[in-house]
């Protein structure tokens, strides 16, 4: 959910990109298991910066 009341779902498989200023969990009891790619200039930005 971001900072704006937004909802994605994220499913096994799926390519994805999540702004800055959200919060995550799992609805379940799956476990999740993500691989992230993300530049370091992006890296812990500020949301709006």
């Amino acid at each position: 959910e971001t900072t704006d009341g937004n909802r994605i779902s994220i499913s096994g498989g799926d390519s994805y990109a999540i702004p800055p200023g959200h919060d995550a969990w799992v609805e379940g009891d799956q476990p999740f298991v993500g691989i992230e790619f993300l530049s370091a200039a992006e890296f812990a930005k500020a949301p709006g910066t």
